[in-house]
């Protein structure tokens, strides 16, 4: 079938390179590559309007793209986070990336706001779907596994999704205010590690909470094991903003398997010594967090 675009081609105005972020970019040891990089990625992203996606199912991986740039991958791998740091481009879950500017640098009928609108759009319902798939491979997963192994272990707790959505909405404010510059100490757990190569703590107050959403799990084991999974991963490590929406999604899966209770009545968590925090500490950051969040 015969392809019926009128263009594959890059329209670039005389000051591309005069622009601020280019000047940045290319100011940067090795900044000349990182802009070849950049100018080859957006023409390779034509056929798909933006998108960089190999037959537009697989990821592009560092060593893909030094194999179609003629690049050395450690040259590419930097250019890949300095390039999404700077907002050259964005980077979906699912490994597919979008080439933020191209709209302002193909030929189109259609007016430039259009194309920008209709380019985010599209973006956007990406974005959703990939989250609608892992909460659905979620849901799979832990219905299969409670399946096998429902003699051992408690039924499962079926939580209201308003409460849920509440809940969220409680550890997204305290989020906010532990991603940002605060004087609140810091819980005392494993660090996260991010894509940009910093590290991510949730306050005393934010890590209270967690305790309380969460009763059947370790949460400062399972930060042990988040760090673990993060370092193991270095391409799937999560943004400054993504962090706490991966912590939640974690340490819900973690909730949702059951775990058996000890014969003297206590939780899992309650009659292990793995916090560092006494039993009213923890009490008295919760119902500060909580107050926090009422006033």
């Amino acid at each position: 079938m015969a392809d019926n675009k009128k263009y594959y081609y890059l329209k670039l105005k005389e000051g591309f390179f005069d622009s601020d972020d280019m000047k940045l970019l290319q100011s940067m040891k090795e900044g000349y590559l990182y802009s070849d990089i950049l100018l080859k990625l957006y023409l390779r992203s034509l056929r798909q309007e933006g998108r960089l996606m190999y037959r537009d199912v697989i990821p592009y991986t560092p060593d893909m793209i030094a194999a179609v740039t003629n690049h050395q991958v450690g040259t590419v791998e930097k250019a890949i986070k300095i390039l999404e740091q700077m907002g050259f481009i964005e980077i979906l879950d699912n490994g597919a990336i979008y080439m933020s500017d191209i709209q302002n640098f193909i030929g189109r009928s259609s007016t430039e706001a259009d194309r920008r609108r209709t380019y985010r759009n599209m973006i956007d319902a990406e974005k959703s779907m990939v989250s609608d798939r892992a909460d659905v491979t979620n849901v799979v997963t832990n219905v299969t596994a409670d399946s096998g192994q429902m003699s051992d272990k408690c039924t499962p707790e079926i939580r209201d999704k308003s409460i849920e959505n509440r809940d969220q909405k409680n550890i997204n404010i305290l989020a906010r205010s532990s991603g940002g510059q605060s004087s609140e100490p810091e819980a005392d757990v494993e660090a996260l590690t991010l894509n940009d190569g910093s590290e991510w703590k949730p306050t005393e107050a934010l890590f209270a909470e967690y305790v309380r959403l969460y009763p059947n799990v370790d949460v400062k084991q399972q930060f042990n094991e988040m760090r673990s999974w993060c370092l193991s991963n270095p391409q799937k490590r999560k943004t400054k903003r993504g962090i706490t929406r991966f912590v939640n999604t974690w340490l819900a899966k973690e909730q949702d398997k059951g775990y058996r209770r000890p014969s003297d009545g206590r939780s899992r968590q309650q009659g292990q010594p793995w916090s560092g925090y006494s039993q009213s500490t923890l009490n008295r950051l919760a119902n500060e967090s909580r107050g926090d969040l009422d006033g």
